[in-house]
């Protein structure tokens, strides 16, 4: 059971940090890059985001 829950806690983590750096690509497309402040742009950021965490996770470096 305690294994469970350590996974379910790294997927968490994973979800967390896709968030984070979703959130900081959202930010700097609204303010530096002055992008309109949509949905659309927050999922493709969050998606981003995701993206390089799956990448950071898999990579052989």
């Amino acid at each position: 059971m305690k294994e469970l829950v350590v996974e379910l806690l790294l997927r968490l983590l994973k979800v967390a940090a896709a968030t984070v750096l979703g959130g900081l690509a959202y930010l700097v497309a609204v303010g530096p890059l002055g992008a309109a402040p949509t949905v659309e742009l927050w999922l493709l950021t969050w998606l981003c985001g995701a993206a390089a965490v799956l990448l950071l996770d898999s990579s052989p470096i």
